[in-house]
């Protein structure tokens, strides 16, 4: 019987967790989610499979049977207002912590904070609090409608430490390749790209801000980390941040760039066994 009732209590724990993660900012917002909810539970009573294709499902809660595009909502995970313009960005806002180690990124209060590849917001506003106003969040994002959702989402929350610019980072500054991706997330910087987006290197970024010092890097930039941290060198080298990484298939080129500027790896986990797609936390000693 007590594993009984222990079961039950973990499915409505579960429930109330999925009904409460995130509200809108008017009351009609608010009734939108609860009926898309509603509908989504019955649905999967009913034996729907709405986890195929994730946000392409056609029983995804977020898009069904009303749209929440551009509509202000909150974040219980982040404690944090946004305005997606897709279902990837609500995904990405409200479930962050179920698919990234977020707890490895850790800045400090007074520190600087260079977030490569910001998307809509999800770590550029975890650094803006805990950096405060005494420190400073250095964003790059390329992509037009991702940036855009980025500067609603950092206007929302009322962060005024957070300096976004349009590029992409790359192992040298100028125009490179840039392709879209199925998701807006995905997008990348490729040779082989046949639109163009202006980049910039990291040394060349950090020369040109004047930074009197830079504490953390992090890059989620689709397979660009290795030339990334290329044009990053004399950073690395002056002011050893930490480097909080996503791997998409490069991981023996990062680490091979990382032991040569003196760091070691003190954390890495991998959703793409054995180390295809995954995360390196790494530091100077």
């Amino acid at each position: 019987m007590g594993q009984v009732n222990s079961g039950v209590k973990e499915r409505l724990r579960k429930l109330y967790g999925f009904m409460v993660e995130t509200r809108g900012h008017s009351v009609m917002t608010t009734v939108r989610i609860a009926c898309n909810k509603a509908i989504y539970i019955f649905g999967r009573a009913a034996g729907r499979d709405s986890q195929a294709g994730l946000v392409h499902a056609e029983w995804y809660w977020a898009r069904h049977p009303f749209s929440l595009r551009r509509k202000v909502l909150w974040s219980s995970a982040l404690k944090a207002w946004f305005v997606p313009e897709d279902e990837s960005a609500i995904e990405c806002m409200l479930h962050m912590p179920k698919y990234e180690p977020i707890d490895w990124v850790d800045p400090r209060e007074g520190e600087c904070f260079l977030d490569g590849g910001g998307y809509v917001g999800w770590y550029t506003i975890q650094a803006s609090r805990a950096v405060r106003s005494s420190g400073r969040v250095v964003v790059l994002e390329p992509d037009a409608v991702n940036r855009n959702q980025l500067e609603r989402n950092v206007a929302l929350n009322e962060l005024d430490n957070v300096h976004i610019l349009p590029l992409a980072i790359w192992s040298h500054s100028g125009n490179v390749g840039w392709r879209h991706a199925e998701e807006p997330v995905w997008h990348q910087v490729t040779e082989q790209g046949k639109d163009r987006q202006r980049a910039v290197s990291i040394d060349e970024l950090v020369c040109d801000l004047e930074l009197p010092r830079l504490d953390w890097i992090k890059l989620d930039i689709e397979g660009a980390e290795v030339n990334a941290l290329l044009g990053a060198s004399k950073t690395l080298r002056d002011y050893g941040p930490k480097l909080f990484i996503e791997i998409h298939e490069t991981t023996a080129a990062v680490k091979r760039i990382l032991f040569d500027a003196g760091y070691r790896v003190v954390r890495e986990c991998y959703d793409q066994p054995p180390d295809r797609h995954g995360w390196i936390l790494a530091q100077r000693p």
